[in-house]
């Protein structure tokens, strides 16, 4: 993940910049049951305001926004396929977002994004 992103920030910069607001999108865990262990080295962060703008609760339709939601394969594919009928923002979005979801999913049957 060397690429600089627009959308997302890793922990590390969060850390160097401060701040909580953000939704953070966390890689699976091995157990069944899954138990939130905020700011991972590994996770993507979304900053509130652009999740807010983008209004992403439109293509992730059980979006918590202060809560848990667990995105398994299939609605990582759907996800996908509404984005493809929003903004170009969202498009872009979610293209930034796969390649860190593809490879979570060769470990994990699920990935989380944590509320703020």
């Amino acid at each position: 993940m060397g690429d600089i992103m627009e959308y997302f920030i890793t922990e590390q910069q969060r850390k160097q910049h401060g701040g909580s607001c953000y939704f953070e999108f966390q890689k699976g865990q091995k157990n069944k049951k899954y138990k939130p262990v905020f700011w991972q080295e590994d996770s993507l962060l979304l900053y509130m305001d652009i999740a807010d703008n983008l209004k992403i609760y439109k293509i992730i339709r059980d979006f918590q926004y202060y809560g848990i939601t667990i995105i398994d394969n299939a609605k990582w594919h759907i996800i996908q396929q509404s984005a493809k009928q929003e903004s170009n923002a969202i498009q872009e979005l979610i293209t930034e977002l796969a390649p860190w979801v593809e490879d979570n999913f060769k470990k994990f049957d699920y990935f989380v994004i944590l509320g703020v």
